[in-house]
């Protein structure tokens, strides 16, 4: 997982559950784009493009993480692959190209491609005969973001909104409301560029070829619960990759207004 065409692959799905914890089902998410509105994710109108920058101010990406990764890039391909510039100017260039934009996809699926991965295995105090720069490589840290778009709207799963005509708007009886988006992703590992092969997956799946051979990661690593309960007493289940509730009566606009002081 150290090559160019390596990546992570991270596929949302959507659900809506009742903000009494019951009731959870598959849904679709649309949204109002610049030229059109309800515009449904995944579909081929759903044309809107993303991008992460490694080093932003705000990721606190660590410098060193940086160095190490040009260092390791340049020791372990310089060679076989006939590099004529210098590890210096290399390493100066690949630490500049980190404040620059890297397209991951859209809102039906990000791909974290080689510009978004940093390596931070132990470089020092290695046993005598272990490459440092295999080992440095051997750990590493991928970096994304995820959003919906500002204000969504949520209809059942397979919901035909082309029945309704002109008559919709954002208050229309098809929304769900009262209730919470969950996103839940999965999250496979793309070796070589073969996006049809996934090499690894962090959920085992009934008809993957890795199933009951390798740890779920959601339970085994990052401690995943199937159930919480919030401050109010209201208890959600959870299933193998959710990682984000939204509310579905808020947008993000509600968080800002205009004003004036006279």
């Amino acid at each position: 997982m150290f090559n160019d065409q390596d990546g992570i692959r991270i596929t949302p799905t959507f659900y809506f559950v009742q903000k009494d914890g019951k009731n959870r089902r598959l849904v679709d998410l649309y949204y109002h784009s610049d030229t059109a509105r309800f515009v449904k994710i995944g579909s081929s109108a759903d044309v809107e493009r993303r991008n992460v920058i490694l080093n932003s101010r705000l990721r606190n990406v660590p410098g060193q993480d940086l160095v190490d990764t040009s260092s390791t890039l340049w020791e372990m391909f310089s060679g076989p692959r006939g590099w004529q510039v210098t590890k210096q100017r290399y390493m100066e260039k690949y630490i500049k190209d980190t404040s620059k934009k890297t397209y991951v996809g859209g809102y039906d699926v990000q791909i974290l491609t080689a510009p978004l991965r940093t390596f931070r295995g132990n470089m020092y105090g290695l046993p005598a005969g272990v490459d440092i720069y295999r080992a440095n490589a051997a750990v590493q840290q991928w970096y994304g973001e995820y959003s919906l778009p500002a204000a969504v709207y949520v209809v059942p799963k397979g919901t035909n909104l082309a029945q309704y005509g002109g008559r919709l708007d954002d208050k229309s009886k098809v929304f769900l409301k009262d209730g919470y988006i969950v996103v839940n992703f999965t999250i496979e590992t793309i070796r070589n560029g073969d996006t049809s092969n996934p090499y690894l997956q962090y959920i085992r799946r009934s008809n993957s070829p890795y199933y009951g051979v390798y740890d779920n990661q959601w339970r085994d690593m990052e401690g995943f619960k199937s159930s919480f309960t919030t401050p109010y007493g209201v208890t959600f289940g959870s299933v193998d990759g959710d990682v984000l509730y939204y509310n579905a009566d808020k947008s993000s606009y509600d968080d800002f207004n205009s004003s004036g002081t006279h």
